[in-house]
């Protein structure tokens, strides 16, 4: 693969003493248009805000099939660091092109949370995707705290229903509180037929807040019995509350 950057005055000298004129920019390949726009490069890992989104801009402008050749081609060259990288990957998010799937699944796990956002944005489009979603429940239990926040993250604004199936056994074995809580905040925005047995189970977390956060849609429930819960309250209390709820719910069902 050419290195566009080193490649590119050589190709401008050439033109020059051959005394050609540039190809319309609709017939230049992928290679050759980025020798002519070498700047989006430039651009795309520049730290300047601005200049990252000239450069997203101008690819956009493309349209779907030849962006999508041109990006794939900026991705091929090694020289593209991680700022280009992830910001390529979104792009093609864009266009539902899964070939930028395993870059933002890679930039996930990385360090700077600002690239983290950016992938976790474009894996939003894969909404539906079991690959994608394998993925994402693989990460989940990472020993990594913030990479199982990034991918509870993700499956949480997708809405994803293999996480409902999954949802005790990953909310059991979870020790951090934030991950736990991400997990009852997707069964609350959701309609999964365990909804309510969801619910009940995080009535008994350890975490004061997540307690609260259950308690507050369990006791919206219609025809709900009357019972002596309180989040803040005793645990022997709360257990013996939450066996109540559970012995009307499975009566109930």
């Amino acid at each position: 693969m050419p290195r566009f950057r080193r490649s590119w005055p050589t190709i401008v000298i050439a033109a020059v003493l051959s005394g050609c004129s540039a190809a319309p920019e609709e017939k230049l390949t992928p290679t050759d248009w980025l020798r002519e726009n070498s700047s989006v490069l430039r651009d795309l890992e520049s730290f300047e805000r601005g200049r990252q989104q000239r450069a997203v801009a101008r690819l956009k402008s493309l349209g779907a099939d030849r962006g999508s050749a041109v990006v794939v081609a900026l991705l091929a060259d090694s020289q593209v660091d991680y700022r280009g990288e992830v910001l390529l990957a979104r792009l093609l998010a864009d266009w539902r092109d899964t070939r930028g799937v395993r870059y933002l699944l890679k930039y996930l796990q990385h360090q700077d949370q600002g690239a983290v956002v950016i992938a976790s944005q474009g894996l939003l489009a894969f909404k539906g995707n079991r690959a994608v979603t394998r993925a994402l429940l693989e990460m989940l239990e990472s020993p990594s705290l913030n990479q199982r926040l990034a991918a509870a993250g993700v499956l949480s604004e997708m809405e994803s229903e293999d996480l409902m199936e999954r949802f005790s056994e990953l909310y059991r074995k979870e020790n951090e509180k934030v991950v736990r809580g991400i997990l009852v905040r997707t069964v609350l925005q959701g309609k999964h037929p365990r909804r309510d047995e969801f619910l009940l189970e995080a009535l008994l977390d350890a975490d004061l807040a997540i307690r609260e956060m259950a308690w507050g849609a369990v006791k919206k429930r219609t025809r709900l019995p009357e019972v002596k819960y309180d989040p803040s309250g005793d645990e022997a209390a709360r257990a013996k509350a939450v066996n109540s709820l559970r012995r009307w719910l499975a009566g109930n069902n």
